[in-house]
């Protein structure tokens, strides 16, 4: 009896082992919906918006992947409102590093930037204000096949600021999340991020769906 479960038991755990290590994490699309906010000096600022994400995977231990958001806040008052924007892009290369069972760690480097409009309509009063910040980012992610169909991940970046104007040009950021595919194609997701956000400080909030192929 005691031979037949433990039989059973590692029959189950490669059956789980093989099909975590079929699944499609590094070919993806990504959709998600964004809550944002940042702080500077005590000043709270909420935006909300949209980023899209995607990864190919180039061979068994190399991808390519590339993200983009965007985030607004608007402000009305009588005669106008105060539109603000920000804006995230970015392209990298990565290494994917097997260490454990159904678990990898993907290393990443990124160059991208941050772009900021400020658009001010007062009557017929027009004002726009325009900022650019280009960065360079390293990550690391630890990801790890729970289950068949849960994925769970840790993520620690670090951002190099290429602008003059800002003192602290070194950022850093936290993410956890999770996935959870009904089936190997099809999948939604949520993450909770913070960290450095040119001289503040930022957290924000992501849900969303992927596509993997």
């Amino acid at each position: 009896m005691r031979l037949s479960l433990l039989m059973s038991a590692l029959a189950g755990a490669m059956c789980f082992t093989a099909t975590a290590a079929e699944w499609p994490g590094h070919r993806y699309i990504e959709g998600s919906f964004l809550s944002f906010e940042d702080k500077f000096d005590g000043d709270r600022n909420d935006y909300s918006g949209y980023g899209l994400k995607g990864s190919f995977k180039i061979n068994q231990h190399l991808f390519i992947a590339g993200e983009y958001s965007r985030v607004e806040d608007t402000v009305r008052f009588s005669d106008g409102y105060d539109e603000y924007r920000i804006r995230n892009q970015a392209i990298g290369l990565g290494v994917i590093t097997p260490f454990a069972p159904n678990t990898t760690l993907d290393l990443a480097g990124y160059i991208g930037n941050y772009q900021l409009k400020d658009t001010i309509v007062d009557g017929n009063f027009i004002e726009r204000f325009e900022d650019k910040y280009d960065y360079l980012k390293i990550e690391g992610t630890v990801r790890s096949m729970i289950t068949p169909q849960v994925e769970l991940y840790g993520r620690l970046g670090y951002e190099y600021l290429d602008e003059s104007g800002i003192v602290d040009k070194s950022q850093f950021t936290q993410a956890v999340g999770l996935h959870y595919f009904f089936s190997p194609n099809i999948s939604v997701l949520a993450e909770f991020s913070r960290g450095d956000f040119l001289g503040g400080t930022f957290t924000q909030g992501k849900l969303g769906a992927r596509f993997s192929f």
